[in-house]
């Protein structure tokens, strides 16, 4: 069975953070290397959508962690954590992260990306141009004389 099948099986064919069973795929939790269930969650295109795209965040869409950061799955708690992060100006974010629990592995994890840095704080990796790379990109190192 291939991680999408897990995945729908594993969430009953809905969203694993908000519910929703429109549109769902397959993520990848960054900065994984290896695609498997323990690293992957099922997510509709709305929640993929505003974790790709952080100027698209609705802060009301993300309410639905009263139920997911719960989830018995650490894939899930830790999305559900990075997502929360991103939110923590929010009130009612702010106190769902108080009462969230992670074990030392999964908090480490959920660190990988920056999303508890502020902004300010943040290391950001720039080409030539100022151009954002990201995970993943390639880049030709030139050695100049």
């Amino acid at each position: 069975m291939n991680v999408l099948n897990h995945l729908k099986k594993r969430s009953n064919t809905t969203c694993e953070l908000c519910s929703n069973n429109d549109s769902l795929s397959h993520y990848l939790i960054p900065p994984s290397l290896n695609e498997n269930v323990d690293n992957s969650v099922l997510i509709c295109k709305t929640c993929k959508d505003q974790i790709e795209e952080k100027q698209k965040m609705n802060p009301n869409h993300w309410r639905c962690f009263n139920d997911s950061m719960w989830s018995e799955y650490t894939a899930v708690k830790i999305m559900s954590w990075r997502m929360l992060q991103r939110l923590r100006n929010e009130g009612w974010s702010r106190d769902l992260l108080d009462m969230m629990y992670l074990e030392e592995e999964a908090l480490i994890l959920s660190r990988a990306t920056g999303e508890d840095e502020d902004e300010e704080h943040k290391v950001i990796h720039r080409d030539i141009n100022g151009v954002t790379l990201n995970s993943g990109d390639n880049v030709v190192l030139v050695k100049g004389l």
